[in-house]
């Protein structure tokens, strides 16, 4: 089912605008103000610090502009955190996100592409962070990279018993998943924490020329990413974070998708995605939803991301170690 377009009433802001900028008699003749304030989002603070964790799926590797902080993890200017960032006018904006991250590296220093190591994830967390998304967990035990490895085109065959394998391991995800909402509830004590699933990537029947792949292929690797996003549920709620569900929302947009599709096929498109990588459709319609879960309102209509200017925090450029 094609996700719904996502708008937020404009009518209710102009109103209360009006509503903040007039003033109003009493009963009794007397004038009052009733001064504008600035919009809440849900147990938001005000002024939100907001940090962003996870892999390439919350990075968005070649989706329009890559950051150059550093540019070895080829996060774009474009992806979810960034869309969520602008939509809740944030004070702090700290994107960390890293293409080819496992939980191992939230904790741990990461080598990115071109051979330079980047800080732990979590060293972007404080006492002040309010606002945490985390996506993470495809990479572990190479879930993601098995997937579309061996995949028809693919570097490899596909080994006797992968499916099994697989949904063990995808399995495994979540006590890690659990573990480091639980490290990030140290460091940020006061912060929201949001764990986003994965969007569907291949339809769960036909395949495409992006993908052409056999029924029961299609039925396993299906019932593999269900696992992994299951196992990205349960850890979330067994450490006290609130799961994003993409399933439903992404039905109908994978690979196979045409113009409705969330996800690049196996084409390395500068500017536009890595194969198998959301496109900019796929960050914005992520971005929706997270925006949904945390608010409880539908998001703005916006083509691009625009965090505020001030509010964004450039990454060093590299860590030692």
């Amino acid at each position: 089912m094609p996700a719904p377009t996502r708008r937020r009433t404009l009518a209710v802001a102009l109103a209360a605008a009006v509503l903040g900028l007039s003033a109003c008699s009493g009963a009794d003749g007397s004038a009052s103000l009733t001064e504008t304030e600035a919009p809440t989002f849900g147990d938001l603070p005000e002024q939100i610090d907001y940090v962003a964790l996870g892999d390439s799926y919350s990075a968005g590797p070649l989706v329009t502009t890559v950051r150059s902080d550093p540019s070895g993890c080829v996060r774009s200017t474009d992806n979810y955190p960034a869309f969520l960032a602008g939509w809740l006018s944030v004070e702090s904006y700290r994107d960390v996100t890293c293409s080819a991250a496992d939980t191992s590296d939230l904790a741990g220093s990461q080598q990115v592409i071109g051979g330079e190591r980047v800080a732990p994830q979590l060293d972007a967390l404080s006492e002040e962070t309010d606002l945490v998304t985390l996506g993470i967990g495809g990479n572990d035990f190479g879930i993601f990279s098995s997937l579309v490895g061996c995949a028809p085109g693919g570097a490899r065959a596909c080994p006797p018993g992968l499916q099994q394998r697989l949904l063990r391991d995808a399995g495994r995800v979540r006590a890690r998943v659990a573990g480091v909402v639980r490290q990030v509830a140290d460091r940020a004590p006061g912060a929201e924490v949001y764990v986003v699933g994965y969007p569907q990537v291949l339809p769960a029947e036909d395949g495409c020329e992006a993908a052409p792949l056999p029924g029961d292929q299609l039925e396993s690797a299906a019932a593999v990413a269900q696992r992994l996003n299951d196992s990205l549920r349960a850890g979330a709620e067994a450490a006290g974070a609130t799961y994003v569900d993409l399933d439903e929302v992404s039905a109908g947009h994978d690979v196979c998708a045409g113009r409705e599709a969330w996800i690049n096929g196996p084409e390395l498109r500068p500017g536009i995605a890595a194969p198998f990588h959301p496109l900019l459709a796929g960050m914005r319609g992520v971005a929706e939803e997270v925006f949904r879960t945390v608010t409880g309102d539908e998001a703005p209509e916006a083509e691009t991301a625009s965090p505020p200017r001030d509010a964004v925090v450039r990454n060093e450029a590299a860590a030692a170690g």
